[in-house]
């Protein structure tokens, strides 16, 4: 008798499915780490008391509704006494008792549309519904407030939208309860707040252009130096090379807090508190441990037979250096590029210990004074965090390529 061929019979079959699953997984663990991302670009453009709602709102737009509680109850127990308001308005007293003497308990006043249910000498307990309001009537728009009102013109509620809102209504449009009367459209003007805080002295202009000098001119020495300090280590041959470069690669054990307080010490007597210098200095000599042993192990991956007939063609060992290994290792300095562009860009404690002016500030010192402002004001914060962040991922998201191969043909992946 034939057997029929089951699903997991074939390989190919089963390679397809093993793939579908890694992929879902895949996936499902990217959506976990990229929700408080989006989350953080959705504040960032919604309206404060969109923030928190229930359920939340991934989109930064928003309805705004005519919401009305038609049933006006008393507040409290009492003898109903009605007097008439300006506007036409009816006053609604709450007394202790229906004699002469009786004490006010309680006082509203309720718009001429509203209807009655009560009467002068009425005793109301509290909860009891004393009036109704309309539940339809007709739109008197004024920029962005929208009054309602009954045929007499007596107003039933008045609803004022965000300043930005596009309101759906026009004047002489019939609005029903629980009709959308405006629109909340995503709320760029937290970008303009954000970046020009009122209650700093200083705007994130000021901030970015700090940034960028520090993390441009840390690039360059740490490119420039780890580069020269590998392609020794790499292509000559000295004593102790290897135990120097092991002693070398050792010292990315030591905390950097052990160094801390020496190394400010220095700087001190030196005199480059409140500068920029000791940012961008130390990354001229060396640019790091970690990047001298990445570029160490790309330059090592290059046969020496290029050395060789650069020599016969008459160059000297900086020429080969420049003209010729530089540009093959241009993944690997793309990588340290970016680890080095993250690193200087995200800086919080070096800036925090050696710059005192706030108009030296990092784009990272200054989000932690913004926040310490405007603690409260969460489409704020996350608006000055986009800013900060944005600029990373624009540099991630264009040498992701040159990352890959750099961290790949390094040995540094698994």
């Amino acid at each position: 008798m034939e057997q029929k061929s089951s699903f997991w019979a074939s390989k190919k079959k089963q390679d397809m499915a093993v793939s579908l699953v890694l992929y879902i997984i895949a996936w499902m663990g990217a959506l976990i780490f990229v929700i408080p991302l989006v989350w953080m670009v959705s504040t960032s453009l919604k309206y404060p008391t969109d923030i928190f709602t229930t359920p939340p709102k991934w989109l930064p737009i928003s309805d705004v509704s005519w919401k009305l509680d038609p049933d006006v109850r008393s507040q409290q127990a009492g003898y109903v006494k009605i007097a008439r308001g300006a506007n036409g308005t009816n006053i609604i007293y709450l007394m202790s008792g229906l004699k002469k003497s009786a004490k006010v308990l309680s006082t509203m006043t309720l718009s001429g549309a509203a209807q009655l249910n009560v009467q002068k000498g009425d005793y109301v307990a509290e909860g009891d519904i004393i009036a109704r309001l309309p539940t339809s009537g007709v739109a008197k728009v004024n920029g962005n407030i929208i009054m309602i009102a009954d045929k007499e013109g007596n107003v039933i509620d008045r609803i004022e939208a965000p300043m930005n809102s596009k309101v759906k209504v026009a004047t002489g449009d019939r609005v029903t309860k629980d009709d959308k009367v405006a629109v909340i459209p995503p709320q760029w003007h937290n970008y303009v707040e954000a970046w020009s805080p009122k209650a700093l002295s200083e705007t994130f202009t000021t901030y970015l252009l700090n940034t960028i000098f520090i993390t441009v001119c840390g690039l360059l020495g740490t490119l420039l130096s780890s580069a020269f300090v590998a392609y020794g280590f790499s292509r000559f041959k000295f004593p102790y090379r290897d135990q120097l470069f092991l002693i070398m690669v050792s010292t990315m054990m030591i905390p950097a807090q052990v160094t801390m307080i020496p190394t400010f010490i220095l700087f001190k007597y030196i005199g480059w508190i409140d500068t920029f210098a000791p940012l961008i200095v130390p990354t001229f000599f060396g640019g790091g441990a970690f990047n001298i042993f990445l570029m160490r192990q790309f330059f090592m991956t290059i046969p020496y037979e290029l050395d060789d007939a650069a020599k016969i063609d008459g160059c000297n060992y900086f020429q080969i250096f420049w003209l010729i290994l530089m540009p093959l290792v241009k993944p690997a300095l793309v990588t340290i590029a970016i680890f080095g562009f993250v690193y200087n860009w995200n800086d919080f404690m070096n800036p925090l210990i050696y710059l005192n002016s706030s108009s030296k500030y990092t784009l990272a010192l200054g989000l932690q004074t913004f926040t310490t402002m405007y603690g409260s004001y969460y489409h704020l914060m996350m608006a000055a965090s986009t800013i900060v962040l944005l600029p990373i991922l624009i540099v991630f998201f264009f040498g992701q390529k040159y990352f890959i191969e750099g961290v790949a043909t390094s040995g540094l992946k698994g």
